[in-house]
């Protein structure tokens, strides 16, 4: 009897032996998912972070006064703004801005005029006017200054006393709003405040 007992008890032990491993095998197997998972996570968050700190450091600024034009009395044309990068900014591509006008009465989208660079815009486009300190490319870069020039098709906000607001938002980057009022007295070349 004493042999099978023996036995019995090895074999027990045995079993004991392999629930341990098995149980060791499930534990690390867990513990390397759950690291993994973990290690994902962290690396996607650290993403998400950089991409939020560039986007927010890669705006648009304007760099001077805000001018109105007027060709018309008692109303502005067309509205002057230039606009440079804030510090420490990715250069922007200005054939992916996009500009819109905000007022009480309407909003309108304000499309790219053709040609973009060193033109007058027609009515319902915006150009760039002018660049200062800037090379022949479309890359509004750091140190380069580039004169937007704004002609809306409906000017009713555009009249004296009435506020209005310029949303210019280069594609992937923050909005750069230009809020305004135009004054009571209208003349051909006026700074908005």
């Amino acid at each position: 009897m004493s042999t099978s007992n023996s036995s019995e008890a090895g074999f027990t032990g045995l079993e004991a032996a392999i629930v341990l491993i098995a149980f060791v095998v499930v534990a690390a197997v867990f513990a390397y998912v759950v690291l993994g998972a973990g290690i994902l996570f962290s690396e996607e968050s650290r993403s998400v972070v950089h991409q939020g700190i560039q986007e927010a450091g890669s705006s648009l600024t304007v760099t001077g006064g805000v001018y109105g034009i007027s060709n018309t009395p008692g109303r502005i044309d067309s509205i002057i703004v230039p606009v440079g990068l804030a510090a420490g900014s990715e250069p922007i591509d200005i054939t992916t801005v996009s500009v819109r006008l905000i007022g009480p009465a309407h909003k309108e989208t304000i499309y790219q005029n053709d040609p973009l660079i060193d033109a007058v815009p027609t009515i319902g486009r915006w150009s760039v006017q002018e660049r200062l300190n800037a090379d022949s490319d479309h890359l509004l870069e750091a140190g380069e200054q580039y004169v937007l020039n704004i002609s809306p098709v409906n000017r009713s906000d555009c009249r004296s006393y009435r506020t209005f607001a310029i949303e210019i938002k280069p594609a992937g980057r923050p909005v750069l709003r230009v809020e305004r009022t135009v004054p009571g007295s209208i003349t051909t070349f006026t700074r908005l405040d």
